[in-house]
């Protein structure tokens, strides 16, 4: 009798235990794309270029940090990170 009491009280904790052991960890910080740094390249027109890993190119003018173009492939957050990028140069 005692054997069923302590298994009804020890088997949810367990399989509780195991569901808890198989969930996942939220992604590092690495993988995050709001992190992606861009490769920079200056133009011959002075124009700075930023390029993202998915394809994204993003054109500013020289000395401002003003977007002249954007490829279609960009998302919000290519445009932040940019922008950012040229407001340090």
């Amino acid at each position: 009798m005692m054997i069923k009491r302590y298994t009804l009280i020890i088997l949810p904790v367990i399989l509780m235990l195991s569901a808890c052991a198989g969930t996942s960890m939220p992604p590092s910080a690495s993988t995050r794309p709001m992190d992606e740094v861009p490769t920079q390249v200056t133009l011959a027109s002075g124009d700075r270029q930023y390029g993202f890993r998915n394809g994204c190119v993003i054109v500013l003018e020289p000395k401002r940090a003003v977007v002249k173009t954007e490829g279609r492939t960009c998302v919000l957050h290519h445009r932040d990170i940019a922008l950012l990028y040229a407001s340090g140069d």
